[in-house]
């Protein structure tokens, strides 16, 4: 018989399994990236606390099907991923998304900047809003620094975490249960205590190194470079407020955009006009887009 502590052991990553969830949706991001003892979360209130607010005009391309998830980050302290040059060659230069397959409408935007480097720099958020980075981007291309600070206080990695969930595991036999949901629910109880602090504890940690090599910090993260690459750069901002927006016309003609069949319940259009009036919707070919985006001081670059 295979017994639960062993499905635990075959998961390489937190909550991988949907019955092994050990914990709640807010936690299990940002323990996943803490455990990796490699990334740093940056969110808004710690930035201004090191750099005060800037202020910062940029774009974001996204895909019709996400237009419905714009609206919990506008006017939030989540934060977007936006850019400001894009190359010719490059997805973004024609209009088409980053990770948001066809792409096809993009937002000229205004919000507070968190971090900005010449190329994207794969950041990825958690539920809580904080935006997790490898740390050789933000301390000058030292891969060691977070670790090594990580390790030296003591805090487990991966392999120690599992052997960790597996004692407390074994600590509890639902055969002491009349109810199974509350065996679980006291391993999760458990569990949940210990992650929330090793989080806190990771934070405290990375916040402490932010502050001690703060030039750094702003050399890597917060001004802008003076090279270009072939693809775009990556501006993270918060706050974001939307300008005005361009949709490509293969978008906008399209019958699921305009409306659908169900009495246009669905139509994607609905969902942009709810962002943005339609007077500030610029619609046009890849051409005009660049056109657009270079009226709006973005940067068509090698």
């Amino acid at each position: 018989m295979i017994k639960l502590k062993e499905l635990l052991s075959e998961s390489a990553y937190v909550g991988e399994l949907k019955y092994n969830e050990w914990y709640p949706a807010h936690t299990r991001g940002a323990l996943k990236w803490a455990l990796t003892q490699d990334y740093v979360p940056l969110y808004p209130k710690q930035i201004e606390s090191l750099f005060g607010k800037v202020p910062i005009n940029s774009f974001h391309v996204t895909s019709p099907q996400n237009l419905s998830t714009i609206k919990d980050i506008i006017g939030k302290k989540k934060s977007i991923s936006t850019f400001t040059q894009a190359g010719k060659g490059s997805n973004v230069a024609k209009g088409r998304g980053v990770q948001t397959g066809s792409g096809g409408v993009i937002f000229h935007v205004k919000g507070t900047l968190l971090a900005r480097r010449v190329m994207d720099f794969s950041t990825v958020p958690d539920k809580t809003g904080r935006r997790w980075v490898l740390g050789r981007y933000i301390f000058g291309g030292d891969s060691m620094l977070v670790p090594q600070a990580i390790k030296s206080a003591g805090l487990p990695d991966y392999q120690d975490w599992m052997k960790m969930e597996n004692d407390i595991v074994d600590k509890y036999d639902h055969t002491d249960y009349e109810v199974y949901n509350d065996y679980i629910k006291d391993i999760k109880k458990e569990l949940g205590v210990i992650a929330n602090k090793h989080i806190k504890k990771y934070i405290d940690i990375t916040n402490k190194l932010l502050k001690q090599y703060k030039g750094v910090v702003q050399s890597n993260l917060r001004v802008k470079n003076p090279g270009n690459s072939e693809f775009w750069n990556e501006i993270l901002i918060y706050d974001t407020k939307i300008i005005d927006a361009f949709v490509l016309k293969r978008v906008w003609d399209d019958y699921y955009f305009q409306k659908d069949g169900y009495n246009n319940q669905l139509a994607y259009k609905k969902d942009l006009l709810k962002l943005v009036p339609e007077k500030k919707i610029t619609i046009g070919t890849p051409a005009q887009y660049r056109k657009w985006f270079t009226k709006r001081e973005g940067e068509i670059t090698i």
